[in-house]
């Protein structure tokens, strides 16, 4: 069966459901709807969705075929009048089927029930589940080998994607034997690879000669302008440090409108029709969101120096600087995270600049303020760049694919709690440990001493051509 294309709309008394099946006999169609389940069969296409409250079908719910552009227009009647249907703009989520874990049939009864707000008691006891201390240190549970093989990727869902990495080119792969690793060993090698490949004239030329550098800093980002466009939509006082709290308006109602700034593209639409249909049980909540975190740092860094244009570098660019697919790292901290993430933006990339790595922390808080939308955005866009490259392929499979699909179920409450967090977040030079206020000391003085010379020398000339002046009127 075929998935068709789809997308869903909602006003106060209906959910609108439009299907695109062209070239079909539209007497054919088999339409059900029961509780939030709603199924549309026609030869060859099935479609079911799932969705967040129930619908009926009742006088009111009404279906139209368009033979003309070939799309069935579905209207379900809302079982509460006025309610407000969440995440209808998020496909995988509207597509997969609630209980089913990691692709098990539906008939079979999940092993782990996946509860959902009501089954804890409430909203107000499901956000104390999810109220993280992102400065508290925890225990991640130690990764078992099977036979030999570490696992690793979203959730440590996936192992031997590396048995052969000597061999493929992969110049993302920090690790010297990633498929017999281990967290801690992963952690350990990622820093002593980021101490040797830090370089201090690289850093030193940066801070010295930053004409390309400041052009990057003063670009201003499309989820900047998309923040700064609902920020003024709503009336509401920014604050000074350059972006808006905007904290009265309600994130978690927020969809990309059609005046947005950032939209799902039908690439974006199709890229989740084909994600996988699951949810998932996390052995660590609190680390995925941080595995998050770290993607988006690399993403937004990769963004900013290409002013939103992807290059041949991009796939590279990201891979590199994100921890998760460089060194299979995982994280505890939001400190831990963003130290990680700005040590490895000053050793790797083209532009290794302090500042700049403060301004891509400030995108990502960008990022997460305008919540699961954008950042799945933000996921799309790299899963496209990696799906097409011959090697690094293999880092959709095991982050970005489930990353896409987990992101669409993720909490609304827990990303602004984190973007709250990025906010107030402060990181010292010193705390990265590679000596960057001792290096730009010395190449103020180095420049300082520079230019006085050159006054210096200035001087002498204007002296020198005013004495030669001075013998010619004498003359």
């Amino acid at each position: 069966m075929i998935t068709p294309t789809f997308k869903v709309d909602q006003d106060d008394n209906f959910v609108i459901v439009t299907i695109h099946t062209p070239h079909v006999r539209a007497q054919d169609v088999d339409l059900h709807a029961d509780g939030n389940e709603f199924r549309f069969y026609l030869k060859p296409y099935f479609l079911r969705l799932y969705f967040p409250s129930s619908v009926v079908e009742d006088d009111a719910s009404e279906a139209v075929y368009d033979p003309s552009s070939g799309q069935f227009v579905v209207k379900l009647s809302k079982a509460t009048k006025g309610e407000y249907f969440p995440d209808l703009d998020l496909l995988t989520k509207l597509l997969a089927r609630k209980g089913e874990q990691d692709g098990s049939k539906a008939s079979k009864k999940p092993l782990i029930e996946v509860m959902s707000s009501e089954d804890y008691g409430g909203q107000e006891e499901m956000q104390e589940a999810v109220d993280f201390d992102w400065e508290l240190p925890q225990e991640l549970p130690e990764e078992t080998i099977n036979l030999g093989m570490a696992v690793y990727g979203f959730n440590g869902l996936h192992t031997g994607y590396f048995r052969h990495v000597n061999e493929t080119a992969n110049e993302i792969n920090e690790l010297d034997n990633p498929e017999t690793s281990t967290p801690k060993s992963r952690r350990q090698e990622r820093i002593q690879k980021e101490d040797q490949k830090f370089d201090e004239d690289h850093y030193a030329k940066d801070f010295a000669e930053d004409e390309d550098i400041r052009r990057v800093l003063d670009y201003k980002t499309v989820w900047y302008k998309e923040l700064k466009r609902i920020t003024k939509k709503s009336g509401k006082k920014p604050l000074i440090r350059e972006i808006n709290a905007v904290d009265e308006i309600d994130f978690a109602r927020l969809t990309i409108s059609d005046d947005s700034l950032i939209q799902f593209t039908d690439k974006d639409k199709a890229m989740m029709r084909d994600l996988p249909k699951k949810e998932y049980l996390l052995s660590s909540e609190k680390a995925t969101y941080l595995g998050l975190l770290d993607l988006m740092f690399a993403y937004s860094y990769n963004h900013r120096i290409f002013e939103g244009e992807n290059s041949v570098e991009s796939v590279w660019c990201i891979g590199k600087l994100s921890s998760s697919m460089a060194c299979l790292d995982q994280f505890t901290t939001m400190r831990e995270v963003l130290l990680a993430s700005y040590r490895r933006a000053l050793a790797y990339p083209l532009y290794r600049h302090w500042e700049l790595c403060q301004k891509v922390m400030n995108d990502v808080y960008i990022l997460f303020k305008l919540g699961k939308r954008a950042i799945l955005k933000a996921l799309l866009d790299m899963k496209d760049m990696f799906d097409h490259h011959d090697v690094y392929y293999i880092y959709s499979k095991i982050w970005l694919n489930d990353y896409c699909t987990w992101v669409q179920q993720s909490s609304d409450h827990v990303i602004r709690t984190l973007s709250r967090e990025l906010h107030y977040f402060q990181l010292q030079k010193k705390d990265v440990n590679f000596d960057l206020e001792l290096l730009e000391q010395i190449v103020t003085s180095v420049l300082e001493d520079e230019r006085k010379e050159a006054e210096e020398n200035s001087r002498k000339e204007l002296e020198g051509g005013s004495g030669e002046e001075s013998e010619e009127e004498s003359e």
